[in-house]
């Protein structure tokens, strides 16, 4: 990636009148826009409406007057202009720039509009060349913490681990992590990079609707599942170094739809945890919720989950965030370029970001999202088969102390045909209750009993599960063992 000055040289050496530079990060923006003007020895001057066109013209306060002055400026000239978005809502102003363009371009001058959200006018959208600020790299963050003089003694290890725990953060936020981490621990020791994690967490979470998931889950908390999980495992090994130096790109993720409650947000985080990466959970909903900068928002989330790679991206039952956006289906503008963003970074977003994307109702879902090259594999997640029910029944009984082998848990699985993992689960927290209540240990009678007065979901939903089965056929791979799919649309024939 390159460098945010060098970008912006090449753009106005490239004849650009209008530069859009797109950040929440003002100082940054304008740091790097002065170091481009010195690159080349040209005049810089940065306006607001507080302090006018600094330092050639202060008295030029309104956004026509700075474009006016700008034009007097000795070229070759960049105008810096801090929250000129808002001004580019006025017809007069829009005008006074069209008409401004021919000499800008001829004379080498060049306007740099500085904001936090994108808003360009028509008239303009194709004399404008859009630049994101990527947040800081791990060198600039480098620098900074550096700038603000240790005094302990700290171990390359200790600093690089402070550092990694403050990617994804913005130039401002990472030197108040910094500071705070370097008040409790001058020598950035563990409790210092924890404190800079914590505090990484809490804007994530704020700022960009990013939660950061602890993923303690082994491939083994996952009952069935199996087919996903031996891909996971294979998947897993194209993140060392050496799949590089293969030739094997960095997979990019997948999708898993099924039926609500067989495990998918669970299958999420043991994907991340078979990668040995984070995991970010990116809320869609708020992020796009926005009435206004929606847009920007999601941008904004998205660089923040790249600057933190390698990591797993999941987003929990995305076709609620696109429903309805689709081609067909009503899709207002808005939802539209949202969608087109989002499928765009799925396409080519960068580094070592690992999608994982779970879905209960694919009729709802944009086709955008299920084209190959937006994830790597796209899974059915039904109801567990039987062996799959026994192993889901087994990790419940340990998870609760408790040892399988005391239970017939083959006969249990076949009380609980069409039983889906969440409801399995209730099955053994429920035998609990009933044996705690009666003052003993659990038998197999209580699980039996619940078992039976439990009513699964498939007693409701038949018909849209035996729907969701049909779906699947030749359109996505099953994640459970190889076989089980096919034995389950037979039993339905049957």
């Amino acid at each position: 990636m390159k460098n945010p000055e060098v970008e912006i040289g090449e753009l106005w050496s490239a004849g650009s009148p209008i530069l859009y530079i797109v950040t929440v990060e003002e100082a940054r923006a304008v740091a790097a826009c002065r170091a481009a003007a010195d690159a080349i020895d040209a005049n810089v001057a940065v306006w607001s409406s507080q302090r006018g066109l600094e330092p050639i013209a202060p008295e030029a306060r309104t956004p026509v007057a700075a474009i006016q002055a700008a034009l007097k400026a000795p070229a070759p000239f960049l105008a810096v202009l801090l929250d000129f978005h808002d001004a580019l809502a006025d017809p007069a102003v829009v005008r006074t720039l069209r008409d401004a363009l021919p000499r800008l371009t001829a004379e080498g001058r060049c306007l740099a509009i500085v904001a936090p959200r994108l808003a360009i006018p028509d008239g303009l959208v194709s004399e404008t060349a859009v630049l994101r600020l990527p947040l800081p790299s791990e060198e600039e963050l480098s620098v900074l913490l550096e700038g603000l003089r240790i005094t302990g003694a700290a171990s390359p290890e200790d600093r690089h681990r402070v550092l990694v725990a403050a990617r994804g953060l913005t130039e401002s936020q990472a030197r108040r992590a910094f500071l705070r981490a370097l008040r409790a621990d001058p020598t950035l020791g563990r409790k210092a990079s924890e404190l800079v994690l914590d505090e990484k967490k809490r804007i994530l979470s704020r700022d960009l609707g990013l939660e950061l998931v602890e993923t303690l889950e082994a491939a083994d908390a996952l009952g069935g599942l199996e087919s996903f999980k031996a891909w996971m495992e294979e998947r897993a090994q194209a993140f060392a170094p050496d799949a590089r130096r293969f030739g094997l790109p960095a997979p990019r993720g997948v999708l898993l739809v099924g039926v609500q409650g067989c495990g998918k947000s669970l299958a999420a985080k043991v994907a991340a945890s078979q990668l040995g990466v984070p995991l970010l959970r990116l809320d869609l909903p708020r992020v796009m919720g926005a009435a206004e900068g929606a847009e920007e928002n999601l941008a904004r989330a998205l660089a923040a989950a790249e600057a933190v790679a390698p990591v797993a991206v999941w987003v929990d039952e995305i076709e609620k965030a696109f429903a309805g956006s689709g081609p067909g289906q009503g899709a207002d503008s808005r939802a539209a370029r949202l969608l087109g963003s989002f499928s765009t970074w799925l396409q080519e977003r960068a580094g070592a970001v690992f999608a994982v994307a779970t879905a209960n109702d694919v009729s709802r879902l944009p086709p955008e999202l299920l084209r190959r090259g937006r994830f790597d594999e796209l899974f059915f997640v039904d109801l567990p088969d039987a062996a799959a029910r026994r192993a889901i029944l087994g990790l419940h009984l340990r998870k609760r102390s408790r040892e399988p082998a005391r239970f017939d848990l083959g006969l249990l699985a076949d009380a609980c045909e069409n039983f889906s993992g969440a409801e399995l689960e209730q099955v053994v927290v429920g035998a609990m209750h009933r044996a705690f209540a009666q003052g003993r240990d659990l038998e197999m009678t209580d699980l039996r009993r619940v078992a039976q007065d439990l009513v699964p979901l498939f007693k409701t939903y038949e018909e849209e599960i035996k729907a969701l089965r049909e779906w699947s056929r030749g359109r996505a791979r099953a994640a459970g063992r190889e076989g089980a799919v096919v034995d389950l649309f037979r039993r339905a024939g049957a």
